[in-house]
């Protein structure tokens, strides 16, 4: 009976880090809104990056900051490993969704080390000098070229993906919503619907400057989200699309939010 109770405990602390993996998240999607709105204002030359580095360098900024930025890697640790758990053993979904619930635990565990490696010293984790970088470490391995230009289709795909499953609403399966307030099914449908769909529009580019740089085997041309944004804001109509932006990815901090209150993490939904 012990030992039981030890692993409910053990399971309750795992899935409650698990949302704070989430919750932070949450936190880095409206920094990421906060920098767009920034880049619309002052064109990209305010000083921060409008991506993961300039999120990062935003919340270094505060001496706490940094040991936030490692608790949002330890979150993202365990959410991908409860998800993984969840895809594995939740026997009730169907086996297409419990695949994509294992890729996004997936993916999560992968990027634990950006916050990490931010925090212990690689300040330039996550910046458009980095990407550059590292395309164009990649480009000169055998069949380097190859290997980029996949990295783009499966981003592009993936943005495709989360487009539809905004379109479909199907990001409402494995969240606890029977029983709760109408006005709170309603803000998980209308911001998810938002806020993923902006989030797969705003990084589809980032996949065609993949692509590009391996069809051109030139690294300059794999751009990330700020040299993305910084393009926008230089055209007569860049501030009302930057505002759309931001609103978008707003939006998706709030579904984040509420996906940190209500999702299921240990399911394979």
């Amino acid at each position: 009976m012990g030992r039981s109770k030890r692993e409910r405990e053990a399971g309750f602390a795992a899935r409650l880090i698990a949302r704070g993996g989430l919750v932070a998240r949450t936190a880095f999607y409206l920094l990421l809104a906060g920098l767009v709105v920034e880049v619309a204002v002052d064109g990209g030359d305010g000083g921060h990056q409008a991506n993961a580095h300039g999120a990062l360098a935003v919340v270094a900024s505060n001496p706490a900051g940094l040991v936030a930025i490692v608790l949002a890697g330890i979150g993202f640790a365990v959410y991908g490993v409860v998800r993984i758990y969840g895809a594995v053993r939740d026997r009730k979904a169907p086996w297409w969704r419990r695949v994509a619930t294992g890729f996004q635990g997936l993916f999560y565990a992968a990027i634990t080390w950006v916050p990490l490696s931010f925090a212990f010293g690689r300040r330039q984790t996550g910046s458009e000098q980095q990407q550059h970088r590292e395309t164009a470490t990649v480009l000169r391995w055998p069949m380097g070229r190859e290997l980029v230009a996949i990295a783009g289709v499966v981003v592009v795909a993936v943005c495709i993906g989360q487009i539809w499953r905004a379109w479909s609403r199907d990001f409402t399966d494995g969240m606890s919503l029977r029983g709760r307030p109408g006005w709170v099914r309603r803000m998980v449908r209308v911001s998810g619907t938002v806020g993923i769909a902006a989030r797969g529009l705003v990084f589809v580019p980032v996949g065609g400057f993949l692509i590009g740089a391996a069809v051109q085997a030139d690294p300059r041309h794999a751009d990330g989200l700020d040299a993305e944004l910084a393009g926008v804001a230089r055209h007569a109509w860049g501030g009302a699309v930057l505002a759309l932006v931001a609103a978008g990815l707003a939006a998706f901090a709030l579904y984040s939010g509420l996906d940190a209150r209500y999702r299921n993490v240990a399911s394979g939904e």
